[in-house]
């Protein structure tokens, strides 16, 4: 078997893939350069509350307005108690701890988040409470495992007095 030797590289018709790899690069560039960029946006954690339940809620706010942060901050829903407002420590946001009571019926609660800035005018943002029903029980039952143990001893104790009665 005889192996033929090329002596000089055979020539390829290439098709150049460097037009194509410069219109995706200018595609993709195109299309970051039409995106506008994301606002930051007002964060309720969480979300979810439980019925009679006093929870604490944490509010982060981005900068509403230019200039300083707001001095305080208002929540209004019904069916909603609010208990307590503070400020949190928080990076360029400003965060708020709310502890408050739903009182109200299960469901979507619309929530009235207002900034109330130190030149008196406030800015208001709209979100959401979802309110589920109060757990029913603890959960354990406590009762029934102490009449069951009860009952058992009080069955191995009546064993023991039969079996030694026989013997």
């Amino acid at each position: 078997m005889v192996l033929a030797r090329y002596t000089s590289p055979k020539p390829v018709n290439r098709w150049s893939l460097r037009p194509a790899y410069v219109g995706a690069t200018l595609a993709a560039l195109l299309a970051f350069a039409s995106v506008e960029p994301a606002l930051a946006h007002v964060d309720l954690r969480p979300a979810l509350v439980e019925r009679d339940a006093v929870v604490d809620v944490r509010v982060e706010l981005p900068r509403l307005r230019p200039g300083d942060p707001p001095e305080r901050l208002e929540l209004e829903a019904p069916g909603v108690e609010v208990l307590s407002v503070r400020r949190v420590p928080a990076g360029p946001e400003t965060a708020w701890s709310v502890r408050l009571r739903a009182n109200g019926a299960p469901g979507v609660v619309p929530v009235v988040l207002r900034a109330v800035y130190a030149d008196g005018q406030s800015v208001a943002v709209d979100q959401q409470l979802t309110v589920v029903p109060a757990a029913e029980g603890s959960g354990f039952p406590w009762p029934a495992v102490v009449v069951g143990a009860f009952l058992a001893v009080a069955v191995a104790v009546a064993g023991l007095f039969l079996a030694r009665r026989k013997a």
